[in-house]
């Protein structure tokens, strides 16, 4: 494939580059949270820490799970200045990033889809079993996401019947791995490609995750019955 030339292997290392890109695109959308309109009020610090979630929470969590130390966030320096430049963008141009419009959609599935790709490849070089490597994908590319929705006091939208989150990067997961022994350069874009445009379709169709129906209580007990 003549693009497979112009794409970085991430298969066998993740470019620096390519992991700042990542840290930089999840801390833009943890510090758009911080300034989305809502009951919870933060200040600098909270749209930092937002952004240092989202940011480096998925490869912090994958890097632990794996036992890489140090973890790769606390070998550059690059990485601290990608989040504060995502919190410096954000205090500048956060009115054109309105909470559902395009944008924030599009850092959002940028955010899981390079989690995804990057958290299982780095899986595959610690040569873990196929299982392990798909863990480990699920936990980097969710993991960030669900402490910022937690340190908001919401419940996050992976445990919730909305448009599909957890199953789009399993979905994309399993595209990389069905790939990556083909081609490991379109293995990544096309986890990525995957994420992106199913998040936007799901959106856009307004397709949700079907509601687990509750068992029924036991006959004679009510929901305040607790003997």
């Amino acid at each position: 494939m003549l693009l497979a030339g112009y794409l970085p292997n991430i298969v066998w290392s993740t470019p620096l580059w390519l992991a700042l890109v990542t840290t930089l695109v999840g801390a833009l959308q943890g510090a758009a949270l911080g300034r989305s309109p809502g009951a919870m009020k933060v200040d600098i610090v909270g749209m930092f820490v937002f952004a240092l979630f989202l940011g480096l929470g998925g490869g912090l969590v994958r890097d632990v799970l794996l036992g890489s130390f140090p973890v790769a966030a606390l070998q550059s320096p690059w990485y601290t200045a990608m989040i504060v430049l995502a919190v410096f963008a954000m205090l500048v141009i956060g009115r054109l990033v309105p909470i559902n419009g395009r944008v924030f959609i599009a850092l959002d599935a940028l955010t899981l889809g390079l989690y995804a790709a990057i958290g299982t490849q780095k899986a595959i070089t610690f040569h873990v079993s196929v299982a392990g490597a798909v863990i480990v994908g699920l936990f980097a590319s969710l993991s960030g996401g669900v402490i910022v929705s937690v340190l908001q006091g919401v419940r996050p939208s992976l445990l919730a019947p909305t448009a599909p989150y957890g199953l789009l990067a399993l979905g994309g997961i399993a595209l990389y791995l069905a790939l990556v022994r083909v081609n490991s350069e379109a293995a990544a874009l096309a986890c990525v490609a995957f994420v992106v445009v199913s998040r936007f379709v799901t959106i856009h169709f307004g397709i949700t995750s079907p509601e687990v129906s509750k068992l029924p209580h036991p006959e004679g007990r009510g929901d305040g019955d607790a003997s």
